[in-house]
């Protein structure tokens, strides 16, 4: 890689280098190749020799040469010159569109309403672990993302051990459904931090992979061959893992060494894209290969490039979508699954947070 001769990194704005300096870095470098590129006359670098006036209307360009020639440069009413990206001249944005599309994603923004709504009450337990209950009451909600993990209800339950009347009954009632409440509500909550988490992670893997293929691009621009003895820069993207990072195994809380605790925002994001990666390379056939090819033209090297961008592009918004629909989904179900009879024994769910009352 690196920049052309005597030219400095041209900064593209809408990429943001504070939240993602690869990407800004990359997209810097590409933007000094095109401008270095677009203007031949200003330097030695690759560039398109044109007849003047051919012989025939649709024969082709004298050729596309990695550097000045002065034979040619001294028969303007013979040859003239053309940037290798002349089809792209009339728009360049759209080498960088998509990179502006994935960027400004701030992970430190997200990170302080992640970390409030995974922070919950049952089912987030700092304490150690002797101080849970052992065994627990049959009534403890297991059937959650998140099972309930906190000693309240045997706290409660100590509480009025030697309590036995009609109200103890409608005690016990009211605190398994309270309980059960508050459970899944707060795996609503951790619901929304895991799709925190996926939304951060499919931008991430986007703008690495868009980073990636600018790199790969600069490169074809600097060492320019139109002989080439074959190959070129690969990429094995997979895209797979932009679009499968919507179902992807994430967590928010954990539990080790005794201690049930908050994964921050940075460390779930990292632990679900190494999963992701792990099961796209699995995938085999399902791998998407781009290849930025030693071609005659350097424009047809570029075209390879946006159409690469572009699919990623497609990819993100096909993913965000689906991510949407994914949350309702989720949220709703979790919604429908923590309803109780507000009046036991009358079969009438209800929506909202059990009243002691309502058991008497």
């Amino acid at each position: 890689m690196g920049l052309p001769p005597g030219r400095g990194p041209i900064p593209v704005s809408g990429i943001d280098a504070s939240n993602d300096p690869e990407l800004a870095k990359a997209a810097g470098e590409l933007n000094a190749w095109i401008d270095y590129l677009l203007h031949p006359e200003l330097n030695d670098g690759p560039r398109i020799y044109r007849y003047v006036h051919p012989k025939y209307p649709d024969e082709p360009e004298m050729g596309e040469l990695p550097y000045r020639n002065p034979w040619l440069d001294d028969r303007p009413q013979e040859y003239e010159t053309r940037s290798v990206l002349e089809n792209y001249a009339a728009d360049i944005g759209a080498f960088f569109r998509p990179a502006q599309a994935v960027s400004g994603i701030s992970e430190s923004l997200i990170e302080r309403t992640y970390s409030q709504l995974s922070q919950g009450c049952f089912t987030w337990n700092k304490q150690e672990s002797n101080d849970a209950p052992a065994g627990g009451d049959q009534r403890r909600v297991l059937d959650v993302h998140y099972p309930e993990l906190h000693p309240a209800r045997n706290n409660w339950m100590q509480m009025r051990k030697s309590w036995i009347s009609r109200q103890d009954n409608a005690a016990h009632e009211f605190e398994g459904d309270f309980i059960k409440f508050q459970v899944f509500t707060e795996n609503c909550f951790y619901v929304v931090a895991e799709h925190l988490v996926r939304y951060r992670a499919i931008f991430k893997k986007a703008g690495e992979d868009i980073a990636r293929l600018m790199f790969g691009l600069t490169d074809k621009f600097a060492t320019f061959n139109p002989f080439p003895e074959g190959g070129g820069v690969g990429f094995n993207f997979l895209s797979i893992v932009v679009t499968g990072l919507v179902a992807a195994a994430t967590a928010v809380i954990t539990e080790g060494t005794g201690v049930t605790a908050g994964v921050l925002l940075g460390s779930a994001v990292a632990d679900m894209l190494g999963e992701a990666v792990k099961t796209a390379n699995s995938t085999g056939p399902d791998s998407t290969q781009y290849q930025l090819e030693s071609r005659e033209h350097l424009r047809d090297v570029a075209k390879q490039y946006l159409d690469a961008v572009e699919k990623i592009e497609s990819d993100v918004s096909w993913a965000i979508n689906q991510l949407f629909a994914s949350l309702r989904v989720e949220v709703d179900k979790l919604r429908t699954e923590r309803m109780y009879e507000a009046v036991p024994g009358t079969g009438t769910n209800a929506t909202s947070v059990p009243r002691y009352r309502d058991y008497l």
